[in-house]
């Protein structure tokens, strides 16, 4: 595995050179796009046409951040490292009550990891995208104006809380981005219908449930469903002890050819024409 050394959040642009280097020239041939990603989205290589989709967004975001109105959630996810997988009240659903700014602080991608994705689905041009997680649809309108960009392709997005869901179709709606739905439920219930709609899967997103089992459980009913060439991504890969073995067992899982792990996200590739397997770690803290 090559490793490189850890990049903290601040200073992202001063390790450009060595990086960008690195992964140039060792991500060649099918990983060549994932390596295209990394690069401009470490660099904030924009264009005019992605800065304007981009800063809609932000300004969305910046709207919602200093929202004081309170929204009552039923989480079905994983609310601490330490919670069980099996804890039965996370199963039944915990009801919260939170400001919608508190949600967005903490729930919402920040600028970096979201332009990650929408680099992702730039390079890939996938046609079929899997999103678990939606909370208020930041990171899911990175995803879509990023296929809107692209001239097609459709997001399905999954949101186990129906009042987080219907504040996330308001904001898509109002962001012009036609292209992506919310399915509304828990995902055990809801994600086997969307799987077999979206079948072949190009590119699927899990960010929802960090916890081991949840997350080994989504990625082994997810991959029958991928096309020959997906990128998938998890999120929240060293949430804890437990998501780092989840991780090392996707990473290591056959159908994976190339994995690069950053210690925040993990990006998995699936692609029958790359020679052997391919693992890096890149930590960014």
């Amino acid at each position: 595995m090559r490793q490189l050394r850890p990049l903290v959040a601040h200073s992202y642009r001063m390790a450009l050179r060595p990086f960008i280097h690195v992964i140039t020239r060792r991500f060649d041939g099918p990983a060549q796009p994932l390596a295209n990603a990394l690069a401009a989205t470490l660099r904030n290589d924009i264009t005019t046409e992605e800065k304007a989709w981009i800063a809609r967004i932000a300004s969305l975001r910046e709207e919602l951040v200093s929202s004081s109105a309170e929204i009552s959630i039923v989480d079905y996810g994983a609310g601490s490292p330490d919670l069980s997988p099996t804890d039965a009240e996370m199963y039944r659903g915990k009801v919260v009550t939170r400001t919608v700014g508190a949600v967005c602080r903490s729930g919402s991608k920040s600028h970096f990891w979201a332009l990650l994705l929408f680099k992702l689905i730039r390079e890939y041009r996938p046609t079929t995208c899997l999103e678990l997680g939606t909370c208020l649809g930041i990171s899911a309108a990175y995803q879509a104006a990023a296929l809107k960009l692209n001239q097609g392709g459709r997001l399905v997005t999954l949101e186990g809380a129906s009042s987080l869901a219907s504040l996330a179709e308001r904001h898509l709606e109002a962001l012009g981005l036609d292209n992506v739905s919310v399915a509304v439920g828990r995902f055990r219930d809801t994600l086997p219908k969307v799987l077999h709609q979206l079948r072949p899967i190009d590119y699927a997103f899990i960010d929802g449930h960090h916890a081991e089992n949840a997350t080994l459980a989504y990625f082994s009913e997810i991959a029958p469903f991928l096309s020959d060439r997906a990128v998938l991504v998890l999120d929240d890969i060293s949430w804890s002890e437990g998501m780092r073995r989840a991780w090392k067992a996707i990473e290591a899982d056959k159908m994976v050819r190339t994995s690069v792990d950053l210690q925040r996200m993990g990006i998995c590739m699936f692609d029958s024409r790359a020679q052997g397997k391919r693992c890096f770690r890149v930590p960014m803290v």
